[in-house]
């Protein structure tokens, strides 16, 4: 298989770790992007309530990014009469958080009063999923091991 890098791989030159470790993706995902109406609110449920670290941006907003290990996740605030705010607020946002520990994550989201849809429901996988909505009425998905039945 034809190698596009400058350096030979034929020599152990990175001592046995993944070659292709030290390579971005050619597509690597930055950021993944919710829109609210009510920035304060986002900023604090997920600053706070989820406790995600701010890597860039304030309370005032119109704009917050939080590290969730690799891609941010990054907020932006729409006024409620932008013409795109029905398409854009409020919806499934089909982004899924991995978490260690579902059921402790679950619980503990729970009694800071995050609003799931259901209990974490098991998965064919063996894990679960858990779908939560932020305070835009965004839905979001939690996944990882749940505590044995």
């Amino acid at each position: 298989m034809p190698h596009d890098h400058p350096h030979d791989h034929d020599h152990d030159h990175d001592h046995g770790h993944d070659h292709h470790h030290h390579h971005d993706p050619k597509f690597k995902l930055q950021a993944a992007k919710i829109y609210v109406g009510d920035f304060a609110a986002a900023f604090t449920f997920y600053g706070t309530t989820l406790g995600l670290h701010l890597v860039d941006g304030t309370a005032a907003g119109p704009y917050a990014f939080f590290d969730t290990g690799g891609t941010q996740l990054a907020l932006e605030r729409i006024a409620p009469n932008h013409p795109a705010y029905g398409e854009l607020v409020g919806r499934f946002a089909a982004l899924s958080f991995k978490v260690s520990d579902l059921s402790a994550i679950y619980d503990e989201l729970v009694s800071k009063g995050v609003e799931f849809m259901a209990p974490p429901q098991k998965q064919q996988w063996g894990g679960g999923i858990a779908h939560f909505r932020d305070p835009a009425g965004n839905i979001l998905s939690l996944v990882g091991k749940l505590k044995d039945a």
